[in-house]
């Protein structure tokens, strides 16, 4: 019997792979390269055939043959997630004097796997039916049999959702409001660039995966209609801009859009730019462009690099959290995926509905969501909020004396009024109101922006804060609306109380 080195060695000189190969993105490249690297869509793929062992090299062609159908009709990151999975698969098998791969292999594989490893061998799977159907050297029919005959478990999916993990999971009502505040307070400091907060606010407004908002570009916000049109990606067709789902924008964030969106037609952008670019996202630009430019994508952000340096500039702003002994939260995009699918399940949506604004193709996926109970739900919340709720720090602004010392000392638009109170102001806006549409005043305490007055009735802004709550005690999400503006007149009055207390104990000393 022919051994197996000699084996790949013929296979090798008799089987060639081709000079080109066309991906299903239409993209082409050189598959006898030990390295292959193709642009689909936003991504950017990369497999490195020098990732295998000394030893293991002779596998390469066989390897590439298996891989080439994939390329040509699946996702690029379907064709990475089997590249890597022979990779594990190779760098942790027990060594045998023979490199073969047949049932034994895979078996002693199997057994080097840790529990939540055991999807690997799924994966693993595809690739060595592919390999046997194609009659390529190193891999037993045998071994094929084997793993056709013994379940294969897939990656677990959803149980972050369900056991509402404080790492992986959904955030809180209480999470979320602190992100959402913290994000607004450090942008308005100059702390948080704007592409960053743009993207927080479409991430907890659309709940689309970090790949789809690489896709994204100027022209898919319709400022007429305050309307996204969000890219869909896993959809089995050519690109992740070949079908779209609508999601209508806050006028608030609206109004920043436009500002994002005219700052980049003004710098020679245009509506057919990328709206997180890759030199808008990284500090220095991309060490090199493989696109070309008639390339659909030509210059978006790979997701994994927006990713990257959303998730550094978010870790340095990350508000406390009682589920991690108030440690800074954990941020990584999938969160806001995972909360915004859980709100929609806690407001009552179907599954179908949940199914349809996440992008899924059937309603598996969506399981989760639904599954948790509402009562432990509310109770969860509720135990967690007392904790939470005085780290929040809702209030972002700064007292001032009277409207003669506020920034804008009386200018058009900056004073602050609620006439169902008194007919005196409340406070100043350091934005002189500017692009604000936001519900004033009752927003304007929880912005950082507003200068409350020291000697403004702030008591009455709270009474009727919280005789409005109690008219919806029958629905938890719409009384728990204005519990952040709550909390923030609750820390404007006890600052102000400090105030006019320091003031007596000086005046006493005096």
């Amino acid at each position: 019997m022919m051994s197996l080195a000699i084996e790949l060695k013929s296979y090798a000189l008799v089987q060639t792979v081709p000079e080109r190969v066309i991906t299903r993105s239409g993209s082409t490249f050189d598959p006898r390269l030990n390295v292959w690297e193709w642009s689909d869509g936003p991504f950017i793929a990369r497999l490195d055939f020098g990732q295998l062992i000394a030893g293991a090299e002779a596998y390469k062609p066989s390897l590439k043959a298996a891989l080439l159908p994939y390329v040509r009709g699946h996702s690029s990151s379907h064709v990475d997630n089997l590249f890597r999975a022979f990779i594990h698969f190779i760098d942790n098998s027990p060594r045998r004097a023979s490199w073969v791969i047949d049932e034994q292999a895979v078996a002693n594989y199997a057994a080097t796997l840790r529990p939540n490893e055991k999807w690997r061998l799924g994966t693993l799977n595809g690739l060595l039916q592919k390999w046997v159907e194609l009659r390529l050297p190193g891999v037993t029919a045998d071994c094929a049999a084997y793993l056709r005959e013994h379940r294969k478990p897939g990656n677990t999916k959803g149980d972050a959702v369900r056991t509402r993990d404080s790492v992986k999971g959904p955030f809180s009502e209480d999470e979320y409001t602190a992100l959402y505040s913290a994000a607004d307070a450090a942008y308005g400091r100059g702390e948080l660039p704007l592409w960053t907060l743009l993207l927080t606010r479409l991430l907890l407004a659309c709940g689309g995966r970090i790949s789809q908002y690489a896709s994204l570009k100027l022209c898919d916000f319709d400022p007429k209609g305050s309307t996204l049109k969000l890219p869909q990606v896993k959809t089995g067709q050519d690109h992740a801009r070949a079908s779209f789902v609508p999601f209508d924008i806050s006028a608030q964030t609206s109004q920043l859009i436009l500002a994002h969106r005219d700052e980049l037609l003004a710098s020679g952008k245009t509506e057919n730019s990328p709206f997180f670019s890759s030199d808008l996202v990284m500090p220095r630009g991309p060490r090199r462009q493989i696109r070309a430019e008639s390339d659909l994508f030509f210059g978006h952000c790979t997701p994994h690099t927006l990713s990257q340096w959303f998730i550094q500039l978010l870790r340095e702003i990350a508000p406390p959290t009682a589920r991690l002994d108030f440690a800074p939260m954990h941020i990584v995009p999938q969160r806001f995926r995972y909360t915004f699918g859980t709100r929609m399940a806690e407001e009552g949506a179907s599954k179908l509905v949940i199914a349809e604004r996440l992008g899924h193709a059937d309603l598996q996926n969506v399981e989760c969501y639904v599954s948790a109970s509402p009562k432990i739900i509310e109770s969860y919340d509720k135990a967690l909020s007392k904790f939470l709720a005085p780290l929040a720090q809702a209030f972002k602004g700064q007292v001032v004396e009277d409207e003669a010392h506020s920034t804008h000392r009386g200018a058009p638009g900056s004073r602050i009024h609620d006439f169902r109170i008194t007919t005196e102001g409340l406070g100043s806006c350091a934005g002189k109101g500017a692009g604000c549409g936001f519900n004033k005043p009752v927003a304007c305490y929880s912005s950082f922006r507003f200068e409350p007055w020291l000697d403004a009735p702030h008591e009455k802004v709270l009474h009727r804060l919280e005789a409005e709550r109690q008219k919806w005690t029958s629905d938890d999400r719409m009384a728990a609306v204005n519990d952040e503006p709550i909390r923030a007149v609750r820390e404007v009055i006890s600052l102000c109380a400090q105030i006019w207390s320091q003031r007596g104990r000086e005046e006493g000393a005096a």
